[in-house]
């Protein structure tokens, strides 16, 4: 066997070194493809330090593209951090460009370790920071974070990721949950243009994001076809289904999950025509 991929979006939970006994018989492989997730709390797996485990050895690899997301403890991965430089701890020299993500949430912290440029189409557990560069390919984005999400993290989201079709958003600081909705005065800066984003989740966030992705002076969403949020965020960023700076961004929903039952006024189905 020459070429080799194995893709897999879902978190691993329990994992053992079959993976890289798979790949390491696979003697005269020259091309080999991985992404993997991988959820290990208790105890710390260096992403770097799998990577070259599995292309050890492989003289005639020439190509080496990857994707490697470790979840770690904490302060695990802060104390690895602190005693590794990065770059240094690559040992094959079959790579393309690499680089990171780091995002950390109350107690786990994630480890994104990837070639460059990104070939896959799912970027997952990503946070307010990641590299000035473009991810052209990706179509799926979850982002989730202790510090909330600014104007401006949308607007590089927007740039960074030109094809994004599908975002789930997670707030995680202590005041996403218990924020008021913001006044309609329009702040001198960039609309966020979401171009091909059909699927929108903005449950796990507090109602400023609801308003910050709906209202048309900020965000524009002409292709979203999904939604799912929380009803009442949803019924009071948008006045009860009366306010139109929201109307444009919902106008062609098909799917709307609220995670609660309800029964729409006459209001409510005219804003969402389409349901």
């Amino acid at each position: 066997m020459k070429v080799f991929s194995l893709i897999h979006y879902g978190l691993i939970e329990e994992y053992n070194d079959k993976f890289v006994s798979l790949v390491r018989r696979m003697l005269y492989l020259e091309k080999l493809t991985l992404y993997l997730r991988i959820a290990c709390p208790s105890v710390y797996i260096d992403p770097i330090y799998l990577i070259n485990e599995f292309s050890m050895n492989m003289s005639r690899l020439h190509s080496f593209n990857f994707y490697l997301s470790t979840e770690n403890n904490r302060n695990d991965l802060v104390r690895y951090l602190s005693n590794n430089n990065f770059k240094q701890n690559y040992t094959n020299t079959v790579y393309q460009e690499v680089s990171n993500i780091i995002s950390f949430s109350a107690c786990t912290a994630a480890h994104h370790v990837f070639t460059l440029p990104f070939e896959f189409v799912k970027l997952l557990s990503i946070g307010n920071i990641f590299p000035n560069i473009v991810f052209k390919n990706v179509i799926e984005l979850c982002v989730r974070d202790m510090v909330p999400f600014e104007h401006e993290f949308f607007l590089r989201v927007a740039q960074a990721f030109p094809r994004l079709q599908r975002f789930y958003i997670s707030d995680l600081s202590s005041e996403s949950h218990n924020s008021k909705k913001s006044t309609d005065i329009v702040q001198p800066h960039q609309i966020v243009e979401y171009p091909h984003l059909t699927f929108l989740d903005i449950t796990r966030v507090g109602i400023n994001y609801v308003q910050q992705l709906l209202d048309e002076t900020k965000t524009h969403l002409p292709s979203l076809t999904e939604l799912h949020v929380r009803y009442e965020d949803l019924r009071v960023v948008t006045e009860d289904f009366t306010r139109e700076l929201t109307r444009r961004n919902c106008a062609k929903v098909t799917r709307l999950k609220t995670w609660r039952e309800i029964v729409g006024s006459k209001d409510f189905y005219i804003y969402f025509p389409l349901l």
